[in-house]
């Protein structure tokens, strides 16, 4: 999404002559695109994340250079290049200090460089850069949609430093703000130095946006760096506008050939997750969600669930009852009518009589075989639910 200014300065002192004189722990940070400015009044037009270049024309001495660094820094500015010339013949010293306090980058190119070749030579390396990246993303896309298509793309992936046959993990994340989902427009305001954190790591990884889900397929990804991704995300939902998200997190799966499969079992841990309103959940702790999950047809598991719920359903429509909420209750609490009576308030033989005419109902016993299908037909019943909330996707 962005390049480094470290990267994008690279041979720039052979090149151009421009030289860091401040600021260097903040060559690290991303660069979105770069300006020329003359104001000492930033424009509103800066986003953040700019690279800035000024000759000082329109200005007389350098100590106007203060309050413009300081504005830019404010602005989110990424650095300033100073043009040395007839304008601004140096750098003040306050400058310099200000820069390398707030590791802000702090170069200078002399008067005979022409500004105009170095901003040409930066923009067409962003441009590059952002090209590389959507190819790359376009490759797992359609590698997630069709694993088969990856004899298409092994040798782009294998140049970006995606080896063959690593491990991956895919993490895919799903931001709300109440029931709504807005991962695309959180995504698209995100900061940039935030971003270049989400795809940090010993090793390779991407992030992108597939199917309305922020998705990071992560190279021989270690627990801590999940961890670390996890709580990345956690500083973007505690930032006040009460964002919360729901997270999904894949096994371990080996090479290239899996990472389609992973990234579905990360989908289904993820709509484990929001199903049970939890913020993560691991497709490994998932248990018959997994089953679930990978049946393909819909209507296959309306039926079952209808074939075993269908009748208590319709009873509390018409009877104003709460069988399916008390069965539900009665089989998490290992069928237990002591705790289930403790649990509501409510007097045993009260609990006694609803279950033997749910009993009568049903046509059954509850017997082991029962229990496990209604189980089965209640996490049945969740998925649904979810699937019709967010249109099924």
């Amino acid at each position: 999404m962005a390049i480094t200014l470290s990267k994008l300065c690279e041979n720039i002192r052979e090149n151009y002559d421009m030289k860091l004189i401040a600021g260097k722990n903040g060559l690290k940070n991303t660069v979105r695109w770069v300006h020329i400015v003359e104001d000492s009044e930033v424009p509103d037009f800066l986003h953040g994340n700019e690279l800035i270049f000024t000759t000082g024309i329109g200005h007389m001495g350098n100590d106007w250079l203060k309050d413009f660094i300081c504005s830019l820094h404010e602005k989110g500015a990424v650095g300033l290049v100073v043009n040395i010339g007839p304008h601004i013949t140096a750098v003040p010293p306050q400058v310099i200090v200000y820069c390398e306090q707030n590791d802000l980058p702090l170069f200078t190119i002399p008067w005979k460089t022409r500004i105009i070749d170095i901003t040409y030579d930066f923009c067409r390396k962003i441009i590059a850069n952002e090209k590389r990246e959507s190819t790359i993303s376009d490759a797992f896309k359609s590698i997630i949609r069709r694993p088969d298509t990856l004899g298409e793309y092994i040798s782009v992936l294998k140049h970006s430093g995606f080896n063959e046959h690593s491990n991956y993990i895919v993490i895919t994340v799903e931001f709300f703000k109440g029931n709504l989902s807005v991962t695309e427009l959180v995504v698209k305001t995100m900061d940039m130095s935030l971003w270049k954190s989400l795809r940090s790591g010993k090793h390779q990884s991407i992030l992108f946006v597939h199917a309305g889900v922020l998705t990071a397929i992560r190279q021989n990804c270690s627990d801590s760096d999940i961890s670390g991704f996890c709580s990345l995300i956690r500083m973007i939902t505690g930032n006040g506008e009460k964002l919360h998200c729901h997270i999904g997190i894949s096994d371990r799966v080996a090479g290239l050939t899996e990472v389609s499969a992973a990234w579905f079992q990360s989908k289904a841990a993820r709509m484990t997750a929001k199903i049970y309103d939890a913020e993560c959940r691991y497709y490994s702790s998932i248990g018959i969600m997994k089953l679930l999950s990978s049946v393909n047809s819909k209507s296959v598991l309306e039926d079952f669930e209808q074939e075993q719920l269908g009748i208590l359903r319709q009873h509390d429509e018409q009877q104003n009852t709460n069988y399916l909420a008390t069965l539900r209750k009665y089989l998490e609490e290992n069928c237990s009518v002591s705790a289930l009576a403790e649990i509501w308030g409510i007097h045993r033989n009260t609990v006694n009589h609803k279950i033997k005419m749910i009993k009568k109902l049903l046509g059954c016993e509850l017997n082991n075989k029962d229990k496990a299908n209604l189980l089965v037909a209640y996490h049945i019943s969740d998925m649904l639910k979810h699937h019709h909330s967010d249109g099924g996707n």
